[in-house]
C-alpha cells in the first residue's frame, strides 16, 4: 500500500535525521533530500501518470492547495503525492493545477507552535483534498553549532504531549524527531496521532 510506503520512507527519514542532523542547512534541503528518499521507495511503475496526454511525476514540490484554506491566496504542500488515476476537486475545471492529492507531508524545523498548528490547520481543512495528512516537526538543538539551531534553553521546544494536543481530533500523523546535542533534552523520534504518542527510535 502506498500510505505504508510513505510513512516508513518518513520513519527511515526521520531516524536518519536523529543520527545525522546536519546533513541539510536549511528546512528547504530537508524537503528535497526527502523528495529523493520518497521517490526511491516507491516502485518505478507508480513514478509517473499521464494526465491529458501528458507524462507527470506523482510526487510534486509545492504543488498549490486545492483552494485558499481561509487565506487570502491559495498556498502549497511541502511534498504531496497525486492521487492516481487522477481526479479534479469539485467545482473545478479539468486543469492540472487542482488534482486531488493522495498524500501531502508539511515540514518544519526548529519551528514554532504556530507552524505547526497551521500545518496541522490547513491540512485538516475540509477543502484540502488530501487523502493522508502528515507533518514531520523537527527540533535540532545545540549549543550554537549552526546559527540555526536552538539552545536547550528555548522556550519553543514543544513536547508530545503538547503536539498531540494540536493534533486534537484531526486524522493528520505528527512524526517528531528531537536533537538535543547538549543531552538536555531527550534525542529521539516520536509518532504522534489523536489517539497515541508512540516512541519509535532512541537516541544517538
Amino acid at each position: 500500500m502506498l500510505d505504508e510506503i510513505i510513512r516508513n520512507a518518513i520513519k527511515d527519514y526521520c531516524i536518519e535525521f536523529t543520527k545525522y542532523p546536519y546533513l541539510c542547512y536549511t528546512e528547504h534541503g530537508l524537503h528535497a533530500l526527502f523528495f529523493n528518499r520518497l521517490y526511491t521507495n516507491i516502485p518505478k511503475e507508480r513514478h509517473y501518470f499521464e494526465w491529458e496526454g501528458k507524462k507527470v511525476c506523482v510526487i510534486q514540490k509545492e504543488y498549490p492547495t486545492a483552494s485558499k484554506l481561509d487565506k487570502p491566496t491559495r498556498q502549497h504542500w511541502d511534498i504531496s503525492i497525486i492521487k492516481t488515476p487522477p481526479e479534479v476537486v469539485p467545482k473545478r475545471d479539468t486543469t492540472y493545477d487542482f488534482l486531488r492529492l493522495y498524500a501531502a507531508i508539511e515540514f518544519g524545523m526548529n519551528e514554532g507552535q504556530e507552524h505547526l498548528i497551521e500545518d496541522i490547520r490547513r491540512l485538516s481543512h475540509p477543502e484540502s483534498y488530501v487523502d493522508n495528512k502528515f507533518v514531520v516537526h523537527f527540533y535540532r538543538i545545540s549549543d550554537l553549532i549552526s546559527g540555526r539551531d536552538w539552545t536547550p534553553r528555548s522556550k519553543r521546544i514543544l513536547s508530545t504531549t503538547e503536539i498531540q494536543s494540536f493534533v486534537g481530533d484531526s486524522e493528520v500523523e505528527v512524526f517528531f524527531a528531537q536533537v538535543d546535542e547538549t543531552k538536555t533534552h531527550e534525542t529521539g523520534f516520536w509518532h504522534i496521532n489523536k489517539s497515541s504518542v508512540t516512541k519509535i527510535g532512541g537516541g544517538i
